[in-house]
Formats: C-alpha cells, structure tokens, sequence
C-alpha cells in the first residue's frame, strides 16, 4: 500500500503563514515553533529514508507525530530556514552524516557521539555545559564516558526496526541481515559527555540552585545524561540494543518570565511544555538501575 499523506503541505503552509519569522530574534523564534506542536503525539522513530528508503520508507519529515529527537530535528529546521526548501536542506543536514541520505548514516541513535558534534559543526548549537560556574567561578559539570558500540547495535536490529510494508517477509528479511552486515563495517567507540549533575542544580532540600539554572542560555537544548545506560530496543522490548548510551532523552529549554519553559515530546505521550525545574526535580528520587544523573547544555545558536 502506498504512502498518499502529503508531508510537505504543513510546512509549506508554516512558512506561508508566517513571512516575518526571521525578523523575529532566534530564542521567540524557537519559542513560537516550539509551541505549535504541542499536543502532537508521540511515536518512537517517525521517520526514515522516505518511499526509497532501503531499510525504512517513513517519510523524511513529518508534522503529526514525533519521538523526541525528530521534534528538536523539526524545530531547529524551521527556526534556520527562511522557506521551505531551506527547510528541506536543513532537515537533512541535521538528520544524517554529510546529509546523505542512508539509514546507517543518520544521527538521531547516538545525541553525543553523532548528533551533537554535527550540529555544533553545522552552526546549529553549541556545548555550553562547562560555563556553568560555581561561586568560585568553577565549572560544576562533571564527565561521562560510554564505548557506543555501533556494530552490536546493528547485530541486535530486528524485523520490528524496519519500516517496509510494501515488500514480502522474505524480502524484508533479506534486507534486515543486509542492514547487520553493513553494520559490521562500524567499529566500537569511546563518547566523553559533560554534564551538570542534578546534585549541582537543586540542594539537598530539592530547592533550586538559582545562581547555576540563571547561567543557562535564552534557548537550548536539553539533554537528559544517564551515564553508560544500557537500554532495551524500543521497538522490540525483548531485545537489547546492543551498546551503552550516555543520554537518554532530549528537549529544548526557552528562558520565560514565567521560568525555564522545557518543550520535548514525552514518550508515550505527545509533545508537552513544563518548567524545567519541575520536569528535573522529578528525578531526583529516581530508583531505576540507571537513574538520571543530571543535564547537557547545548545552546542554540
């Protein structure tokens, strides 16, 4: 069955609807994209490689539902291109290494070790973790590493992780264990991640550390650090995604006069708005085996 939704119409009417963005400064610009998809569901992994794609043939882009890499991926798009084909290219650029369009090139799986050095070196953010200073004008963030394993992460990729209704299971199953060769061309890798421990944000009474949360930039994305975390495939729940990562979720965080306002699309859930104080603060009796350690600080530039 083919795919008739036409996922360039939101965004071509976006733009449409709004001429003047770029004359808006970059945080209101966020800010205001940001709040356009609230209430949109969540889906983990909503895109792929488009109607070619070899292994996925979601869309390249969509409006109507998000994980919550592909709604900083969509926000950060919009809020640098002036038109929709700026869009396009921005997108891509964002989503894969080298904007080649290939399911092993994307960047979405590994936020410190792929996305985050792509879009620093694209112009789109910048690691700002480390300025935040104690009153001794030291930094408070302290290092993580992980060994990403990217050729176990393809080896325990299963027919769950492939988007390709139109083609027969014997087929689909050709193209999974082509999908886990390619992987082994991967080699495992170090990532060192800064990160502000929570313990750094609140005090022992969970009353926050105003002098640090007023240090954080006008609009920035937010990532959620659970050092060396090793998480089951989401779509497949009996399987184990094969590395260790060192984030775990991101969002973009907007400075408001009424607080840090922290967008994200919650999982299981849709895309939602809440002070960031509150979404941490819920953390900070967190039992799990990996619980959240604290925060990364990107700013979006």
């Amino acid at each position: 069955m083919t795919d008739t939704v036409n996922y360039d119409q939101p965004f071509i009417q976006f733009y449409q609807a709004h001429p003047n963005l770029q004359t808006l400064d970059l945080q209101a610009r966020v800010a205001a994209i940001a709040q356009l998809f609230l209430k949109q569901p969540y889906q983990f992994e909503p895109l792929g490689e488009g109607v070619e794609g070899r292994y996925s043939t979601l869309p390249l882009y969509r409006a109507d539902q998000f994980d919550c890499v592909t709604f900083v991926d969509t926000v950060l798009a919009l809020a640098h291109a002036t038109d929709f084909n700026q869009f396009k290219q921005a997108i891509l650029e964002i989503r894969y290494a080298n904007q080649k369009i290939d399911y092993t090139q994307r960047t979405d799986w590994f936020t410190d070790f792929e996305w985050n050095p792509n879009l620093q070196r694209l112009g789109y953010i910048q690691d700002v973790t480390l300025s935040v200073l104690d009153e001794n004008k030291k930094s408070i963030a302290e290092k993580t590493t992980a060994i990403i394993n990217k050729p176990d992460y393809y080896a325990q990729k299963t027919m769950a992780n492939l988007n390709l209704p139109n083609l027969s299971n014997e087929t689909a199953q050709q193209r999974l264990a082509e999908l886990k060769a390619e992987g082994k061309k991967f080699t495992a890798q170090p990532s060192v991640l800064s990160y502000i421990p929570l313990t750094k944000l609140f005090d022992s009474q969970g009353q926050p550390n105003i002098a640090a949360w007023k240090q954080f930039p006008p609009a920035a994305v937010i990532e959620i650090v659970r050092p060396n975390w090793r998480p089951v495939n989401p779509k497949d729940k009996q399987t184990d995604y094969g590395t260790h990562l060192n984030v775990s979720h991101i969002g973009i965080a907007i400075h408001t006069s009424a607080g840090i306002i922290f967008y994200h699309a919650a999982t299981g859930d849709a895309v939602v708005k809440l002070p960031l104080t509150n979404y941490l603060h819920s953390f900070l009796d967190d039992s799990r085996p990996a619980p959240v350690s604290g925060i990364h600080i990107e700013k979006i530039t």
